[in-house]
């Protein structure tokens, strides 16, 4: 009996981990054939792709001399930045409002911002393409920004709001009897313990805005103002070897995973925060 458990418990163990190595291969193999193909000369395309043959760094020099890459890096960081930035001060305020006060329409408030979830970005770009013309925003980073603000701002107001539903509301009654203000309590002793879930908004929000593509695209229109994803996909009518594209495309996805990175110890738990209220 036994020795049928630990045979069973050995398949269990080879089928698992089988199915994570096949995940983990379809999952990379995308990014691994992209850095064979930055490295690759664009003579010898297609020539070997299973482990690179050349190393063609000088692709990296190339595509950064040839193209305007690094203002395309530069817009995308601005709007990744200021997108975390506006999304988070935002998000903070909203959620402990959501937590802690009680006021009307709270309920519907709620669902507006579930509502705003499942709203496509095409369906309001035409209006804010024209919003931005007549404010006279058009073409800059801040009306990229605010958009972008608006699109991400839902997942981490939820997801505050439920950490905040997790923290005992007696921690700032205690702050109060020492004179400690709504908002000394707010920044002083609940952000302080919220460090997962703000760090795992901050990373959220970094990464919808490093990915802005169709605000970019139709609010913008000067060169140094489109983000990567635009800028990579323009590339094939300013060059046409892929590796140049491959290359570009490699630079593109190292911030984001740095931030990953950096920020992975806190996006599990952050992620999963408030889940049992």
């Amino acid at each position: 009996m036994k020795r049928k458990r630990r045979n069973k418990t050995i398949r269990d163990y080879i089928v698992r981990y089988f199915v994570i190595i096949v995940w983990v291969v379809i999952a990379l193999l995308p990014i691994y054939t992209a850095f064979i193909t930055s490295l690759t000369p664009f003579e010898k395309l297609g020539e070997r792709m299973l482990y690179p043959k050349y190393f063609a760094w000088e692709n990296y020099v190339e595509v950064a001399a040839q193209t305007p890459m690094w203002e395309y890096l530069k817009a995308s960081v601005i709007y990744a930045v200021g997108t975390s930035i506006f999304t988070i001060i935002i998000s903070i305020l909203a959620a402990y409002a959501l937590s802690r006060f009680r006021f009307r329409f709270k309920v519907a408030f709620m669902m507006l911002i579930v509502a705003i979830q499942v709203i496509p970005q095409i369906v309001i770009v035409t209006p804010l393409y024209g919003l931005s013309n007549s404010t006279g925003l058009y073409d800059t980073y801040i009306v990229v920004v605010l958009a972008m603000v608006a699109s991400a701002i839902a997942n981490p107001i939820l997801l505050l709001k439920g950490f905040f539903d997790s923290i005992s509301s007696t921690l700032e009654e205690a702050a109060a009897v020492d004179g400690c203000t709504r908002l000394g309590a707010l920044v002083k002793i609940i952000l302080p313990i919220s460090l997962p879930a703000v760090t795992t908004a901050f990373a959220l929000s970094f990464f919808t805005g490093w990915d802005a593509y169709l605000y970019p695209m139709i609010l913008t229109s000067s060169p140094g103002k489109v983000s990567m994803t635009v800028g990579l996909s323009r590339m094939k009518d300013i060059v046409t070897p892929w590796n140049w594209i491959m290359s570009g495309t490699i630079i593109a996805i190292i911030p984001p995973i740095l931030i990953y990175l950096i920020a992975q110890k806190y996006l599990i738990g952050g992620l999963t925060a408030g889940s049992d209220k």
